[in-house]
């Protein structure tokens, strides 16, 4: 599906949990080249489908696929592309080595290493690479100035703040990047799992609101020592059950940031003010 033009949408395949769209790849086609932005699922279905889609949109050759991040509905069906095209590989070093064990397996190369900075020139359109940490560490996400136009994967999404998982999230990095998404001014954003979004700075507003406004219910929350399912349950009122996971792993991730910054301790598996 075009977006708009030299920007077309790919969605194909299952949601990576109930309730959830399915992950969005994108493909840039400017005069002389193409180059795609995530491959879904690592699923031959899937795979299939997209390459028809491609197919059928008549567009310039692929000259490269960018792995925005590690996570397998983005990453998982990047050695399929790859050995179906012979297009070159990327991402950012510090996501490489989860998509070489994880994703790749042996089957494909990482080409290049994106540190964020890059530029690709399709002829008539120009992408700039920016590293976008926060969901993951070596999150990208990609700006075309000729369109206005923000790609910034899970990053920031319509229908639902991101989840950032301990380990993997940052917290404090997840809301630079959203200063940096004000800072570049687009017209439109276009996500990694739903509808484009046409007011981008609103979104990141709130998107920025919530996450201060989660932290401050985590702080009021640590007034008394409670395990991570109890906090679960003092802030995420009424969530349904097949959630409850995410909630949790989100709670970690804020307690850790508040730990780093002495605002919260750890005991024997409770949590309270420092």
């Amino acid at each position: 599906m075009e977006l708009e033009p030299g920007i077309h949408q790919l969605t194909h395949g299952r949601g990576p949990f109930t309730g959830f769209p399915p992950p969005n790849a994108f493909l840039i086609a400017g005069r002389d080249r193409s180059l795609l932005i995530d491959a879904g699922w690592d699923s031959p279905d899937d795979h299939d489908e997209r390459m028809a889609a491609i197919a059928d949109a008549h567009l310039a050759p692929v000259a490269e696929l960018i792995i925005t991040h590690y996570h397998p509905d983005h990453a998982g069906g990047a050695a399929l592309f790859h050995e179906a095209t012979g297009a070159p590989l990327s991402c950012h070093p510090l996501d490489r080595a989860v998509i070489d064990k994880d994703r790749l397996q042996g089957r494909a190369p990482i080409a290049e290493l994106l540190l964020g900075g890059e530029t690709r020139d399709l002829g008539g359109l120009t992408v700039e690479i920016i590293h976008a940490p926060g969901h993951t560490p070596g999150c990208l996400a990609l700006y075309i100035p000729e369109r206005g136009a923000l790609i910034a994967t899970d990053t920031v999404m319509g229908m639902s703040s991101t989840v950032l998982r301990p380990g993997e999230g940052d917290l404090r990095a997840y809301a630079q990047t959203l200063e940096r998404f004000l800072e570049i001014g687009s017209k439109t954003i276009y996500s990694g799992h739903g509808d484009p979004i046409a007011d981008p700075a609103r979104r990141i507003r709130k998107l920025i609101d919530h996450r201060q406004h989660r932290e401050q219910e985590l702080l009021a929350a640590l007034a008394e020592p409670r395990t991570i399912r109890e906090l679960r349950e003092a802030i995420y009122v009424d969530l349904p059950e097949v959630r409850h996971d995410l909630a949790q792993a989100q709670i970690l991730t804020g307690l850790r940031k508040l730990i780093a910054e002495g605002a919260a301790r750890e005991d024997d598996g409770r949590y309270a003010l420092a």
